[in-house]
């Protein structure tokens, strides 16, 4: 009987998959010209978001489940690691943007630059304003603080009502409040479920029993939502995403749990997620637009995007662990909440 854990190394080789689907995306999602096969699936790579989303809500209540250390402390913790990372990248990267490019404040934002500036710190700029700011990838910013603020209370409901709690997130797609925040919370809810239930071991350890087939089956299906994705109508884009990014953190699973060099090679890409989730956006769209896009084929351009993020990634841990970063944030992350203050997750 196989038992098959969904772990920490897990959920970071998924996260190496969602990586190479974000730079995908964001590299060919705008360009037609390179071809029906590149763009179609630039489009699909969006996925990548519900993936991520997916990967957030497991580990949030994976963490609880280990370690219930109360609510605050749960916001202390997860709200500093958010925070001094996107804060710290804001200050490598906008000054030099500014300077390379001409790419200054006051050029991005009409009136008010520093005050718009100083909200899009928040990580909620597109909840307040229009538009993106000053990187346009930063909306997701605008998406995984309310996920996280929500989280004892999605939480709590998942666990008590199940997989109809999960369902109920649906309607959020029907009819959003705010567009940028709500399609997210169906496939958050659904990586919650997946954890309280041991939801993607249970169905990794069941499609054990069916072989080799496991990979065509789940490839087959992968293939049939995409194709939905692309021209289904009411269910057209990311409405269905979460059920597709399920399955693909499934094949992910179930292809890194049999060639483990497969999984090494994407625990390390995803280890470097957050970092380049964050600063990407300046190498491909503003500092090295024309040089990584004069390498013509998209494999090449990809792959060198991908290899310019990683060693900047590399050497932005380096500064990182130079200057005591990750000492600061620890002992920040460390300290307790009061007796009194502490409101666990059960009420």
């Amino acid at each position: 009987m196989n038992n098959r854990i969904f772990d920490i190394n897990s959920t970071n080789a998924c996260k190496g998959v969602a990586l190479i689907l974000l730079l995908w995306h964001h590299l060919f999602c705008k360009y037609p010209e390179y071809g029906f096969i590149v763009y179609e699936t630039a489009q699909f790579a969006k996925v990548c978001v519900a993936i991520f989303v997916i990967l957030s809500g497991y580990g949030f209540s994976e963490t609880v489940k280990r370690k219930n250390d109360g609510v605050l402390n749960f916001y202390k913790t997860r709200l500093i690691r958010i925070y001094s990372n996107y804060w710290f990248i804001a200050l490598l990267f906008v000054p030099i943007c500014a300077f390379f490019t001409g790419r200054t404040l006051e050029s991005v934002f009409i009136s008010h630059p520093y005050a718009k500036f100083a909200v899009q710190m928040t990580g909620l700029y597109e909840i307040v304003y229009s538009g993106h700011g000053y990187n346009p990838t930063w909306w997701y910013m605008s998406a995984i603080i309310p996920l996280i603020v929500l989280f004892p209370f999605i939480n709590c409901v998942v666990k008590r009502y199940g997989f109809f709690a999960v369902l109920c997130f649906f309607a959020f797609f029907l009819r959003p409040m705010i567009p940028v925040f709500d399609p997210w919370l169906l496939p958050f809810a659904l990586g919650i479920y997946l954890s309280q239930r041991n939801g993607i071991s249970a169905a990794s350890n069941y499609l054990c029993t069916w072989g080799v087939s496991r990979y065509f089956l789940l490839l087959f299906m992968i293939i049939l939502i995409a194709v939905v994705r692309a021209h289904g109508g009411s269910l057209k884009g990311v409405r269905i995403d979460g059920l597709l990014g399920f399955l693909i953190i499934l094949f992910s699973f179930e292809l890194i749990m049999s060639i483990q060099s497969v999984g090494k090679i994407l625990r390390r890409l995803g280890d470097h997620l957050f970092n380049i989730f964050l600063f990407h956006t300046f190498i491909y769209l503003y500092l090295l637009k024309d040089f990584i896009y004069s390498f013509k084929q998209p494999v090449l351009i990809f792959v060198i995007l991908l290899s310019i993020c990683i060693v900047l990634s590399e050497i932005i841990e380096f500064l990182k662990r130079s200057i005591g970063f990750y000492s600061v944030t620890q002992k920040l992350q460390s300290m307790r909440m009061p007796a009194s203050l502490k409101w666990n997750f059960h009420g």
